[in-house]
């Protein structure tokens, strides 16, 4: 998808090197990537957060597991 709009080049090119990019279009789709990553990282920790998970936590867990 074309669309136009205005960057902040200070911003740009903190995230070109954050990223590793050097392109506009490649540091910006890096960034979407990282914020949609992100999102599913948030995501699964809620889903495992809200489940009964004790049986990780409990005492007869085995070392290789940690």
């Amino acid at each position: 998808m074309r669309t136009v709009v205005d960057i902040d080049k200070r911003l740009l090119e903190l995230a070109q090197r954050e990223l590793g990019t050097s392109t506009m279009k490649d540091t910006v789709n890096a960034a979407l990537e990282e914020i949609a990553e992100r999102a599913r990282r948030r995501e699964a920790f809620e889903y495992w957060r809200t489940r009964d998970n004790t049986d990780l936590l409990g005492q007869e867990r085995p070392n290789h597991a940690w």
